[in-house]
């Protein structure tokens, strides 16, 4: 058995110990009372029905928590420590409107059985078959089963009190640890009527994909799921784009620009290291599987990179439908799907070049990062209206699915039953009533007049032109800019090439300057010789007539005359040949001199022309930087020229590289016009649209069962309608009932610092492409369970700590595997950690906001980008309020003072005008519900802790501190990592107080480094 599986094993006995939520809207049932489900109801509204859901038992996650670590030995739960809160039931069950039991709707926490199997030492391993058998036992129980035709006949008869009797004592009989009586509650809903009984709430919903993953060879892992299983990360492989600014460089390649882009407003553009970002990602993932992490910090746009990305792929599927023409986008044949009910489906193939690759799912832990994007994707408010103005994608049909104006059907809620039977109604289904015809009814009469075949037909086409038309200019922009871009390091080489020879022509300068002057001196030098010369040539010619007479005779003789005029010519002569040898030497210098001249005139002439040629090039370098200027409408200072490296990785971080408004515009069209290409090759395709969205309606609502193939056909046939499925992770199982891997196309995990590690496996199976977006220094996974119990089952599997269920989150385990991005300081350590591709820019909170979670989290490589529009100058600076009176109340970490003040300063600013607003943050559960209680008149003015607000911001932001002065655990506990004051600080965008004891809080980790910056 792998690495590998131990650590799926690890994972799946951890989510054994999962704790459901006990649903607050159920009430205790009296069972001296005739059962709800048997009197006569109110009649359901139109397309829903009433349905009951039975919650056994109702125990506080804290008694659970207290038995197990009372098992296990291990420490209880300090005095200062937030305690585990909310409560779990021991088993639940559906009943339809009539009370009768919904079909396997049974279904027992599976804590109580891994329980059992610490106290006996048996193997985790078998609970999920347990689980099933459990089932079975329950139709025993109730004569439930019909032993006649070996199916479940889960009867027609209402659940009765017996029965809800004998399950109460069943139940008290498999958890005899429990100290108190088991109740009976019930849940009283309408729901819509094609929903199924969904059962699964109350265990992991996890536990079936990491069952089915243990039980596989890793050769059928996805290459996704082997690299985010990945034991040794090349580390030899990374690239630190904070370090190294040519890696970033290289990333922003305008010959890896996306041609779609969200339409957004045009005259904004993606910072450096979102451009980068969205690059890389197409560049590594286009042709093939993968993930990539993206570690953004607060405010730095995560949520716009996502867009680009969604319209990239967008744009992609395009270009295969605009190959295909609409009349080849399904193949010949089709498929039959059989109903026992004798309605059998007909659907029909998509092209196999349309399957598994364009498919978007995003996903997240957190419930309103899911909604928001559904919510956001096909809102006017997303979108530059004034720009696009008659942008739409069967707008007429997307109205329905958001509160606010729509343009086009982008996006889709399917994480629950509910979610999926609310979508069907809004976008499928027609309402005669409410005078609305669905796209049901759309496709149904298009095809049913064969004009409109035709008409859509030649609209396509026009609009395939059109399409091909703008990436024709696209790809010109494309191959000059990405030009442009390669030939930075040539322009570097030559310029340091030409800074030379430039050098090189000031030394020659001054060598002839020198040889110039040497010349001159030299020249001084041999006329004042030759000058020398002519006087001892004249006292020669003067000597040689005074020479004496018969010379020959007083030579012989040595005569006193001849011994006289001989020692003086002698002389004269002596003196004339070394002049006349100076005066040679000096005329061989000068010579020299003067070729020393012409060598270096020459050598500068050759220079000269070295650097008319790389004149050449920049002439040409610049002609293309003022094409891109003057042509593409793009500022000097985000094209990446010769300035790009001299500027600071901060500047960089602050440039959108090759925007401008006419780019934008121009991508923005590719986008919302392979939108239109794909409006009407649905409509041209009606009937099998129509056939397969029918089919794909009943998959997803679990009334039918198909294959694999046809299980693929179908969900790509919808992502070629809707291009997003959001859902959150707790869903995926459902939604995507197929195990099959490499299903989805492109997966986008949003807020993953949030995600436990297991929590992904699943859909990382199923998916081709995996990008992985959070921050693990904001939220981090909620961890309930028994420190000491995480600790056993890792080391009974010999996993390493950092698959550890309680240490690590999606976003750490993507990083650590990501090639892109950079080192990071681990608080409180020496230590350094990877993280992904990093955004550093921040454009949310003004300082000091900004600059304290810059220091705390980031070691200062964020960048501050923030233009308020709004500036609240009558509102106090931000800043501690020190309260040093610390009156507890009972509740503890309450402070009576603090919260007083609270009110003080709020009553203050709603007096000043302020209105708008305001968030109310603590690290502490119960500061939290105090406030909520104090504030329930205002529903401006929103309480919680950190997870509550995570992907939220407001103008004005309070930090109220409270904690029990005697504690100093409780403020160790909050410091021990930046990561609450972090999140706090950064939901503020101009207003930060802190309410709390500043001696006491002033010294801890962190909130030190907010102390110095507030007064």
């Amino acid at each position: 058995m792998t690495q590998q599986h131990n650590i799926l094993r690890y994972w799946r006995d951890i989510e054994v110990f999962n704790l459901p939520g006990f649903n607050k809207n159920a009430v205790l049932l009296d069972l001296n009372q005739i059962l709800p489900w048997m009197l006569d109801q109110a009649k359901a509204k139109d397309n829903y029905k009433w349905r009951y859901t039975l919650f056994f038992g109702k125990v506080g996650n804290s008694n659970i928590i207290s038995y197990l670590n009372t098992l296990l030995k291990s420490e209880q739960i300090q005095d200062w420590q937030e305690p585990v809160t909310g409560f779990s039931c021991l088993s639940a069950l559906i009943l339809n409107e009539n009370g009768s039991i919904e079909q396997d709707s049974y279904i027992l926490a599976s804590y109580i059985l891994g329980i059992n199997a610490l106290k006996s030492g048996k193997d985790l391993s078998t609970i999920s078959e347990e689980l099933e058998k459990v089932k079975e036992d329950f139709l025993e129980r109730h004569n439930l089963l019909d032993n006649s035709s070996d199916s479940h006949q889960q009867g027609h008869k209402p659940f009765c009190l017996t029965q809800i009797q004998n399950e109460i004592v069943y139940l008290s009989w498999l958890a005899p640890w429990l100290n108190s009586d088991i109740k009976v509650f019930v849940l009283k809903e309408q729901v819509y009527k094609d929903s199924e009984a969904v059962i699964s709430f109350l265990n992991s919903f996890f536990l079936d994909d990491l069952n089915y993953l243990t039980s596989i060879k890793t050769s059928e892992f996805s290459p996704s799921l082997k690299q985010y299983l990945t034991l040794k990360p090349s580390i030899d492989k990374r690239r630190d784009l904070i370090k190294d600014k040519q890696h970033l460089f290289k990333a922003l390649n305008p010959c890896y620009l996306t041609m779609g882009r969200w339409p957004s407003k045009i005259e904004y553009g993606l910072y450096s290291a979102q451009s980068a970002a969205v690059n890389t990602i197409f560049k590594d993932l286009k042709d093939s599987e993968g993930i990539q992490g993206v570690n953004g910090p607060p405010g730095t746009g995560k949520t716009t990179l996502l867009l680009d990305v969604i319209a990239e792929v967008v744009v992609k599927r395009a270009l295969v439908i605009s190959d295909l023409g609409c009349d080849h986008i399904f193949d010949q044949g089709h498929n039959v799907i059989a109903k026992e009910n004798g309605f059998d489906l007909y659907t029909y193939p998509l092209n196999a070049k349309l399957q598994r690759d364009f498919g978007i799912v995003v996903a997240s832990n957190n419930n309103a990062a899911v909604e928001n994007i559904t919510k956001e994707l096909p809102a006017k408010s997303k979108i530059d209206n004034e720009t696009f103005s008659k942008a739409s994608y069967f707008s007429n049909y997307s109205q329905r699915l958001i509160s606010q104006p729509s343009w086009g059907v982008l996006a889709a809620a399917l994480g629950n039953s509910e979610n999926r039977g609310l979508f069907k109604q809004a976008f499928w289904d027609s309402n005669e009533k409410e005078n609305y015809f669905g796209f049901e009814a759309l496709l149904y009469s298009v095809y049913k007049k064969a004009d409109n075949t035709n008409l859509y037909a030649r609209e396509f086409e026009k609009q395939n032109q059109k399409f091909k038309s703008l990436i024709s200019e696209f790809t010109q922009f494309q191959s000059l800019s990405s030009k442009f871009h390669d030939l930075l390091p040539k322009c570097i080489e030559n310029q340091n090439q030409k800074d030379k020879h430039l050098s090189e022509i000031v030394l020659i300068d001054k060598k002839i300057k020198d040889c110039i002057d040497r010349e001159r001196v030299l020249l001084n030098q041999k006329q004042e010789l030759e000058n020398d010369f002519s006087k001892i040539e004249s006292t020669l010619v003067v000597l040689s007539l005074r020479k004496p007479s018969f010379l020959f005779f007083h030579k012989l003789f040595k005569t006193s005359d001849f011994t006289s005029w001989d020692a003086q010519a002698s002389e004269i002569l002596q003196e004339f040949n070394k002049i006349n040898k100076q005066i040679s030497d000096l005329k061989n210098q000068i010579n020299s001199c003067l070729k020393s001249i012409k060598d270096y005139q020459l050598e500068k002439k050759a220079l000269s022309l070295e650097i008319e040629k790389l004149d050449e090039f920049f002439i040409y370098y610049n002609d293309i930087k003022k094409e891109l200027n003057h042509k593409y409408g793009i500022d000097t200072n985000d094209i990446c020229d010769l300035n790009f490296f001299d500027k600071s990785i901060k500047q960089i971080h602050l440039l959108n590289p090759y925007h401008s408004k006419q780019i934008a515009r121009l991508r923005s069209e590719i986008f919302l016009t392979a939108l239109k290409l794909h409006e009407n090759a649905i409509l041209v395709n009606a009937k099998k649209i129509r056939n397969n969205l029918n089919a794909y309606f009943q998959l997803i609502q679990n009334t039918i069962k198909t294959e694999d193939k046809i299980y693929q056909n179908l969900w790509d046939t919808f992502f070629i309608c809707v291009p997003v499925v959001s859902t959150t992770l707790a869903s995926v199982g459902r939604l995507f009932s197929s195990y099959s891997k490499q299903q989805i196309g492109w997966l986008l995990l949003d807020e993953a610092g949030q995600a436990t590690a297991q929590s992904v496996v699943g859909l990382i199976q199923r998916s081709k492409r995996c990008v992985v977006v959070g921050d693990p220094l904001q939220v981090e996974p909620v961890v309930t369970m028994p420190v000491e119990l995480v600790k056993r089952l890792r080391q009974e599997y010999r996993v390493d700590i950092a698959w550890s269920y309680s240490k690590t989150s999606v976003q750490q385990l993507a990083d650590r595997i990501s090639k892109y991005g950079t080192y990071m300081d681990v608080s409180g350590t020496d230590k350094k950690i990877w993280t992904g591709f990093p955004l550093r820019t921040h454009r949310r909170c003004d300082d000091p906001m900004f600059t304290i979670a810059n220091d705390i989290a980031y070691n200062g490589q964020m960048v501050k980008a923030t233009n308020l529009t709004h500036e609240i100058e009558s509102l106090a600076i931000s800043q501690w309020y020190n309260v040093s009176d610390q009156v507890m109340l009972q509740d503890r970490h309450v402070v009576i003072e603090e919260v007083r003040l609270l009110k003080e300063k709020i009553f203050q600013l709603r007096s000043s005008g302020f209105n708008k607003q305001i968030y109310v943050i603590s690290a502490f559960k119960s500061i939290a519900r105090y406030c909520h209680n104090e504030f329930l008149y205002d529903k401006k003015i929103e309480c919680g802790t950190i997870h509550r607000f995570q992907g939220k911001e407001a103008d004005v932001v309070f930090l109220v501190l409270g904690s029990d002065p005697r504690s100093q655990g409780a403020r160790n506990w909050v410091s021990q990592k930046p990561n609450m004051l972090n999140v706090a600080l950064t939901r503020a965008k101009q207003r930060f107080y802190v309410i709390g004891n500043k001696n006491l809080w002033g010294n801890c980790e962190y909130f030190n480094v907010m102390a110095k910056e507030l007064q």
